[in-house]
This record gives structure tokens, C-alpha cells and sequence, in this order.
């Protein structure tokens, strides 16, 4: 057991700082901690009255200027997402970008395409972008229907078995180019340079991105370090001497860098991801331009911050204010990064650029951690509540100017007037995103107030995944930038205080999204691990018992045989424990598990409950006897738990006290999941009133031992259930017969 349960705590001697903790504790911190927030983001009345005051007018005069609209926001309000084309055109995007071959490319366009009711878009709008996407739409729907080929004249089919499908490809091409026009500002950092100058010239600074996700591989990385290093060449020699605030910079992706950016890969992103952003870091100073982390996935901010702090503490940059961080608003610990970043500033005599955006993840936050069964989500989840974080964030940056050179990236006219209020003269800038934002700060933008544009640089290929982030985070019908195109959304509503609103609400979550727990209708989800939680591994690296293990037959009469030594199959000096297996199969049954069913469902149920309580002891078992990674190892537990929940709510649903069982049941396991199907079969078995005869494979006999013990404390009794432990050629095969 040496080796295991230190290889999960990170020695944070380093990264223990009191802010450093808040962080990671304030990830579990429930929802109304938005009601501390709020007190911090609360605006006197009269301040209030002037920035609701300003963002009207601000909103009136996109309002006006977006009649005969154009670009993404037309594009937004007439296809909103919440049309059957909205959800068309997200569909189209993946299956021209993603999809390797022409044919499949035909189906999946036929598939969602062909229902879209195109033809009542053509004319709507006057944006001449829009309708040129509806005519490439409609030109899709109409030569590619499904299942309308019996309507179709045989010339008409005859031209789609011919040719109809590459030209279907080529004018649903078009659509997508034209929408990525409005996102990326060139197809590379030329382009992209060269397409600045006006809106330079207006007095809007430049932040460039070089398009594309995470690395997969380590060749993606290194062409993703390629790109870096060129651009940052190319945008050092268009600064000519601008420095890191007036001047463009860049913002780079640590994904991008490296094909293991995450926690479990700690060590080897320290070693060999650090490395990279340094020399990257070093080519921006040498030119002088601000180079800022990018955001990415709360799983990983953790590990960013390490990065950062690293970075900062470089005796190489001391003395230089070019490195930036991004802050996710919408992230519960977002009020302690802000602090913790001020931290890191404060110790090492560097003025950090810090960007504060509202969020680019939120939909894949939600579902993660309802996959990972977490206790709670780490992102608010009502925009009032990331609008008042975001506020209670910028009002802590606008407090520390000596350590933080704020950077407030929102589209929202009212907190941007609420920003402008907070501020006054303090030094500052505002950023947007290409193609969206430009609307709203054409008003604001001076010699005396910045505005930065976030500028995507990337070909075609690289898109998707930018836009559909873009997509759905300005399709979604609570976006100030879907909103402000919409006549019928009265202005009032967009200037509404998000303060009085999450005052009002209590700082309750929204109903409509249950907590991961409570996920499931009739039964309790099963609690999983944050893998990604210093605090997290730093407890369960103390809680694995580094004990041996004993297996024996666990039966009505005993037979003890021959015992047998089990050790890690991964470090053969670890020796685990020993197994004792039955001397024949000969064991004793009831005819029936004869108690009633809410009986039997509330035994699997204390099953369940026993096992997640017993999580550390069997995550041991499971890495050393079974030879899983420990990510393996919860999700293992997590399925054994659902299978015990899941037939105790079946067998409360489908069966009753009369319902016969079949008799004595042999559950045989195999090896590579020694818990969840070892589980799984006993657990149906029982819940349909059939005693067990349960052999699991003699590799895995200790975890086997583990889970039946922890059903007969559940009560399960064990002439219900007995364990007969042995090798699968003798006592399984006698077991078969």
C-alpha cells in the first residue's frame, strides 16, 4: 500500500495559502452563498439609478442601430435556438466540421435539415447574411427531405442520385463559412492583423486566440506551440513598442499545450507543460505584449493557478506586468480566485492583468457534474446569480489596483454601466468578442475608456467547437445579446438590478435544474469523487486503511480450502492480503428470499448506502487487487451503488409480495469488474426474492469479500446471500452444473 495513497495528495506546501484554500472549499459552497456575494455587489440607490439610467441608453442605441440588423445578432434572433432551425442550424455545424466523409455528412444533413421550416425565414429579416443563410438552408431542406422520395417527381430524383448531394454539401458549406465570418477575425494572424487596423484606429485594442481545443496528441501540441510562438512573433512586430496594455496581446489555451492538461497528470504537466508556456511567456515579454491563460473547465483551474503562480514567481519576469489570468464568473469560487490571484500578484511584485468574463462552459458544467455525481454543481446555475458574482469580482479587482489590472469582458449594457459606475476614474478596460460585441461598445470606446476585442484567429476547420460555444451561449433566451435584437423584450427587462432579483429569490438554485443527487426520478443518484479536488485527494489519501484484507467463504456452513496469498498485480512487493477459498460448492439455500418487497428494496438500498460510506476501503481494493486506475475505481463503485438503488426501485414498481421467485440463483463474476457485475447480478437476484450463490473470480476475491460483508451489515442475511470463493475451473465449474 506504500505507493498508493501519496501518489493522490499533491504537497502543497507551495499552494496552501489560506486563498489558495478558499478556492478549493468554496466549490462546495451551496448557492445562496450568492446572498454574500449580493451584499458585495449592491450599488447604492443612487449609484443604481445612474448605471440603470446609462445602460438604457446604451441599450436603446443598439436597439436602434441593430434595425436592419446584421451579422450574429440578426443571425441569433432568427434562428433562436429555441426553433426546431436553431437547434437545424447547431446540427449543421457538427456535420460539416466534424464528420470526416461526404456520405455520412449526406445522412446526417438529410436527418436534421430536411425538417427545418426554412422557407418562412426568406424575406423575415433585412439582414442580407441572414437570408442568405436561410436561401443555403433552404436550398439543403428542399433537395435533401427525408423519407420523401415518393413525392419527389423522377427527374428530381434522378438529379439527387447524380449530383444533388455534393451541391447540398457545398451551399450547407456556405452557411457555415458565412456564419464563422461574423466569429474569426482572419483565417491567420496576417489576416487577422490586417483586418485590426479599423477598428484600431477607432481606439479598440486586440487580445488574439489561435482557434483550436485541447490537445489530443503530442504532435497537436507541439503545432499548437508552433502557432503560439508565430503569432506572438507577428503581433509583437505590429505592436512597434505599444507595451502590454495599449498594444494587441494574446491569450493562449493550456489545453492547447499539452495532451494530459489535468490533475491525474500533474507531475508530467509540470515537467513538461511549464516549459512550453514559459518559453512562450518569455517571447511575449521580449516583445512586450500582454499574454493571458485563457479559461477553460473548472476541473482545471486548479492546475491553471499552479501554472500562473509558477509563472509569476519566474525570477525571469520579475518586475514585468504582461501575464494575465481569465476568471469565470459564473463559477461559484470565482470571488476567491479573484482573491487568490491578488495574492499571487501581491507576493511576487507583478501587476497581473486579470480578465473577468461570465463564462463560456456552462452547459458541459452542468452535465459533468451530473455524470461525475458530485454533490453540487460549481456554477451557478440562474444568470442573475453570475451577473451578481460577476460584480462582487469586479469590485474586489477595482480594490487592489496595485496588484490587478482589470479587464471586464461583457456584452451586458447595465454591467457595463454598473462597471462604469463602480470605477470612475480607476484604470480599466473593457473587452468583447469579435463579431458580437462591437455593437454595444461603439458607443463607449474613447482615448479615455479601452475596449479590448477578443479575437479568434483559425481556419474553417478549427471552428466548431468555438461556435457552437458561441452559439449556444448567445442563442440561449436569457442573453443580453439575443435579447437586445428582440423588439418584444422590453428595455426594462434588460436593465433590471440582478442584485434586487437574487435578494428576492432568497439566492435559492433554479428549480427547474436538480442537484446531481436528486437527478434521478425514484432513487438517489450515486455519489461520485472530485478527482480534480486537491482537498478531495488530500482526504481520500488519508482515509485508504493501508491494512491487509482477508477473504473466506462467507456461507451458511462453512468449508474452508486451501488459502491463497494476493498481491497488487502492479507491484507484485505489495502484498494485499490472502484468500481462503471453499473447499467444495456444496453450499446451503432457502428455497426463497422470502421477505416482503420493501423489505428486500430497503436492504439493497442499505447495500448502497454501506458501500458509498465504505468508499475508500474499496477504491483500495480495487486499485491494488484489481489493478484499476482510481477514476476506474469510482466509476466501478458508482455503478455497483446504481444497480442497488435501480432494482430496489424496480422491484418496488413491478413486483409484489405474491410475485413467485425462480430459487436459488449463481451469480459467476468476472475479473475486470469485480463490484458493479458482481453486484449487479446479486442485487437483481434479490430484489426478485432469489437467494445468491455468489463466486467471484478467484483474481478478485478480496473486493468480493469486501461488498458481501457490507451487505450482511446491511442486513441482508447470509442465507440469502453466501460467498464461495475458488478457482473458476473447480468450484465454478461445479457451481455451473
Amino acid at each position: 500500500m506504500s505507493t498508493f495513497a501519496p501518489d493522490l495528495a499533491l504537497d502543497l506546501s507551495r499552494v496552501a495559502t489560506p486563498c489558495r484554500e478558499a478556492v478549493r472549499a468554496s466549490i462546495r459552497a451551496p448557492e445562496t452563498m450568492v446572498l454574500d456575494l449580493a451584499a458585495e455587489a449592491r450599488l447604492s440607490p443612487d449609484a443604481l439609478a445612474r448605471a440603470q439610467a446609462r445602460a438604457r441608453t446604451l441599450a436603446a442605441a443598439v436597439r436602434h442601430a441593430r434595425r436592419g440588423a446584421s451579422g450574429v445578432d440578426a443571425l441569433m434572433h432568427e434562428f433562436a435556438l429555441s426553433s426546431a432551425e436553431g437547434v437545424a442550424l447547431m446540427c449543421l455545424a457538427e456535420a460539416l466540421l466534424r464528420v470526416p466523409d461526404a456520405a455520412t455528412r449526406d445522412r446526417l444533413i438529410a436527418d436534421k435539415i430536411g425538417t427545418g421550416d426554412w422557407a418562412s425565414h426568406i424575406g423575415h429579416s433585412p439582414s442580407m447574411f441572414v437570408n442568405a443563410t436561410a436561401w443555403a438552408l433552404l436550398l439543403t431542406g428542399r433537395l435533401m427531405p427525408p423519407d420523401d422520395a415518393p413525392r419527389l417527381g423522377n427527374a428530381l430524383s434522378g438529379l439527387l442520385r447524380r449530383g444533388g448531394a455534393p451541391m447540398v454539401r457545398r451551399a450547407a458549406d456556405l452557411a457555415v463559412r458565412l456564419l464563422g465570418r461574423q466569429f474569426v477575425t482572419g483565417q491567420t494572424i496576417a489576416d487577422a492583423l490586417s483586418h485590426a487596423g479599423k477598428r484600431e484606429a477607432l481606439g479598440y485594442r486586440f487580445s488574439y486566440d489561435m482557434l483550436g481545443e485541447a490537445a489530443v496528441t503530442a504532435a497537436d501540441a507541439d503545432r499548437y506551440v508552433r502557432s503560439y510562438a508565430d503569432a506572438i512573433a507577428a503581433i509583437g512586430r505590429n505592436s512597434a513598442g505599444r507595451g502590454t496594455t495599449a498594444g494587441p496581446g494574446i491569450s493562449v489555451k493550456l489545453s492547447a499545450l499539452h495532451p494530459r492538461y489535468s490533475r491525474a497528470q500533474r507531475t508530467r504537466v509540470m515537467d513538461e507543460l511549464l516549459p512550453r508556456v514559459r518559453a512562450l511567456l518569455k517571447l511575449a515579454r521580449a516583445h512586450d505584449i500582454g499574454f493571458n491563460i485563457d479559461a477553460e473547465e473548472t476541473d482545471r483551474l486548479d492546475l491553471s493557478l499552479d501554472i500562473l503562480e509558477a509563472l509569476a514567481t519566474d525570477p525571469e519576469f520579475a518586475g514585468w506586468n504582461g501575464i494575465g489570468f481569465v476568471v469565470q464568473a459564473y463559477q461559484k469560487r470565482a470571488r476567491a480566485v479573484i482573491d487568490a490571484v491578488i495574492d499571487i500578484a501581491t507576493h511576487t511584485g507583478h501587476r497581473l492583468m486579470v480578465r473577468l468574463v461570465k463564462g463560456a462552459y456552462w452547459d458541459g458544467e452542468i452535465k459533468q457534474a451530473q455524470l461525475q455525481g458530485l454533490p453540487d454543481y460549481p456554477v451557478f446555475t440562474r444568470k442573475s446569480h453570475t451577473d451578481v458574482s460577476y460584480l462582487a469580482c469586479a469590485r474586489a479587482m477595482l480594490a487592489a489596483p496595485e496588484a490587478i489590472y482589470p479587464q471586464f469582458a461583457t456584452h451586458n449594457a447595465l454591467t457595463i454601466a454598473m462597471i462604469e459606475v463602480m470605477a470612475g476614474n480607476a484604470d480599466f478596460e473593457f473587452q468583447c468578442l469579435h463579431g458580437m460585441g462591437e455593437a454595444v461598445y461603439d458607443g463607449i470606446v474613447s482615448p479615455s475608456r479601452a475596449c479590448r476585442i477578443y479575437a479568434p484567429v483559425g481556419s474553417h476547420e478549427t471552428l466548431l467547437a468555438y461556435l457552437v460555444r458561441r452559439l449556444l451561449e448567445n442563442g440561449a433566451n436569457t442573453s443580453f445579446v439575443n435579447q437586445i435584437v428582440d423588439p418584444n423584450v422590453d428595455l426594462e427587462k434588460l436593465v433590471a438590478d440582478p442584485v434586487a432579483l437574487t435578494l428576492a429569490e432568497g439566492g435559492t438554485p433554479h428549480a427547474a435544474i436538480p442537484r446531481p443527487p436528486q437527478l434521478l426520478p425514484g432513487r438517489l443518484n450515486s455519489a461520485g469523487v472530485d478527482l480534480a479536488c486537491e482537498t478531495t485527494l488530500t482526504g481520500l489519501a488519508a482515509a485508504i486503511p493501508n491494512t491487509t484484507h482477508e477473504a473466506t467463504p462467507l456461507l451458511v456452513r462453512p468449508f474452508n480450502g486451501p488459502r491463497r496469498t494476493i498481491v497488487n498485480p502492479a507491484d507484485p512487493q505489495d502484498i494485499i492480503g490472502t484468500a481462503t477459498d471453499a473447499a467444495n460448492a456444496e453450499a446451503i439455500t432457502d428455497a426463497a428470499f422470502a421477505l416482503p418487497v420493501a423489505q428486500r428494496a430497503a436492504m439493497l438500498e442499505a447495500w448502497a448506502d454501506a458501500m458509498e460510506q465504505d468508499a475508500p476501503t474499496l477504491f483500495g481494493l480495487l486499485v491494488r487487487e484489481a489493478g484499476k486506475t482510481l477514476s476506474n475505481a469510482v466509476g466501478e463503485l458508482r455503478e455497483a451503488v446504481d444497480f442497488c438503488r435501480y432494482y430496489a426501485a424496480t422491484a418496488r414498481q413491478d413486483l409484489t409480495d405474491d410475485t413467485a421467485p425462480i430459487g436459488p440463483v449463481v451469480c459467476i463474476s468476472p475479473w475486470n469488474f469485480p463490484l458493479a457485475i458482481f453486484v449487479g447480478q446479486i442485487a437483481a437476484s434479490l430484489a426478485a426474492g432469489n437467494p445468491v450463490l455468489a463466486k467471484p473470480a478467484e483474481q478478485t476475491s478480496l473486493v468480493a469479500h469486501r461488498a458481501t460483508t457490507l451487505a450482511h451489515q446491511a442486513g441482508i442475511p447470509v442465507a440469502a446471500l453466501q460467498l464461495v470463493p475458488g478457482p473458476g475451473e473447480t468450484i465454478g465449474a461445479a457451481l455451473e452444473i
